[in-house]
């Protein structure tokens, strides 16, 4: 198993674009595209939690999902 972020598809829900987020979240453009594309080993919790709240998301959850890896 292995742990993804679904941030693309809650962006799209939410009609927030990268760069929007970026601004709204404090973070760069390209962290959130590597996040998009789950391109990153590891994801800072105050990185998170910014992105969480400038999307107005009460329940993590809804950014992450456990994925099966085919081992």
């Amino acid at each position: 198993m292995k742990l993804t972020l679904k941030l693309r598809e809650v962006m799209k829900e939410k009609g927030v674009t990268q760069m929007e987020l970026s601004k709204k979240a404090n973070v760069r453009q390209a962290a959130i595209s590597e996040l998009c594309r789950n391109e990153r080993e590891e994801v800072n919790l105050a990185m998170l939690t910014r992105i969480a709240d400038a999307l107005n998301i009460k329940d993590v959850s809804v950014l992450m999902q456990f994925e099966e890896t085919g081992e």
